[in-house]
């Protein structure tokens, strides 16, 4: 045989040898994936599930989880953090009230580990969780790195839901607006109201200080309603320091003008909110902190002396002649302030 053909015979032998050992050699799972513990996770109606996930080795390590699905009627992420770097996460997803209300109230860490973000895409229920399959998602939601079943048994003692939740409705017409003094904390609630876009843009503006703040919300709890937060004793710091939200909803950006960044009190501002469905324009005013009234003194009633000079025009009885009553005049500058509040807004 020519020697050019002995090794075009030795070379061709080698590829198939080294092909036929490629395709019976395992391949090692990419590292920094999360995957789950197991391939299905069950329990009954009104259990506590634990849903555990295996995670890079290295603390403080990050896991996305999404359970359900929009077919099931139930979808809910979240974010869990490996504090404690031992290469997994427990999560405990209650099922009695599952979908019922906030998020983070019925999806957990188990253990030193914590979540975030924690959003019910899914409408609110007002019963249990349906007794079923429903799929589970590791990584990315539409690139996920591992899958897994939540399989959820029927329990026939539990028929009825064991925390009532009436399902919300959109409202009817978007309505806001407030005039209220701060707490003794410093915190201003602003209650405002979604429409079925679930989505909002909030504007607070001042064209005489030149305040400017827009924040974009979204409806994260899904029951149509938001609260925001001022808090009044840290309005020296960038807005994004002291205007929050809680209850599951979320500030997805918030930009504003730096050179005014203190909210003033007893000054009108413009609040905006608009919607892919609606826009709203309303009038804010944040009344004065309330402060205590000093209460008068009262009087310690002595027993007068005996005189044979006594002049009734200077006699001391020890009787107090003040006929203010407490509180009076703190009640006064409340009424006084709403009354100017809402003159205002009417304005």
């Amino acid at each position: 045989m020519p020697p050019s053909n002995r090794f075009e015979l030795l070379t061709t032998a080698f590829l198939v040898v080294a092909l036929l050992a490629s395709a019976v050699t395992p391949v090692s799972a990419a590292s920094g994936h999360s995957e789950f513990a197991d391939d299905e996770f069950t329990g009954e109606q009104g259990d506590v599930i634990e849903i555990t996930l295996n995670a890079p080795d290295d603390a403080n390590d990050t896991v996305n989880l999404h359970i359900g699905s929009d077919g099931n009627g139930f979808l809910v992420h979240v974010t869990a953090v490996d504090e404690d770097g031992d290469g997994e996460v427990t999560l405990a997803l209650n099922t009695s009230i599952a979908g019922q209300t906030e998020p983070s109230m019925y999806l957990s860490a188990v253990g030193d580990d914590t979540v975030s973000n924690v959003t019910q895409e899914s409408d609110l229920l007002v019963d249990l969780l349906d007794a079923g399959a429903y799929p589970m998602k590791a990584g990315p939601m539409d690139n996920s790195t591992d899958t897994a079943s939540l399989v959820i048994d029927r329990n026939e003692s539990l028929t009825d839901p064991i925390v009532e939740t009436p399902k919300p409705k959109p409202p009817e017409e978007v309505k806001t607006g407030y005039v209220a003094p701060p707490n003794e904390d410093g915190l201003v609630t602003v209650p405002l109201v979604f429409d079925t876009s679930r989505t909002m843009s909030v504007e607070i503006s001042s064209t005489e200080t030149a305040y400017n703040t827009t924040l974009e919300l979204i409806d994260g709890n899904r029951d149509y309603k938001a609260n925001l937060t001022l808090d009044l004793t840290a309005t020296d710091q960038p807005p994004s320091e002291y205007i929050s939200v809680s209850n599951g909803d979320q500030i997805e950006d918030i930009t504003w003008n730096e050179s005014a960044t203190e909210v003033k009190t007893e000054h009108p501002y413009i609040l905006n909110l608009s919607s892919p469905q609606s826009n709203n324009r309303e009038l804010m005013v944040i009344g004065e902190p309330e402060t205590e009234t000093p209460k008068p003194t009262t009087s310690v009633e002595t027993t007068p002396t005996e005189s044979t000079t006594s002049d009734p025009a200077t006699t001391t009885t020890g009787e107090s002649t003040d006929t203010g009553i407490p509180g009076f005049g703190a009640a006064l500058a409340v009424v006084a302030l709403v009354a100017a509040a809402f003159v205002a807004i009417r304005r």
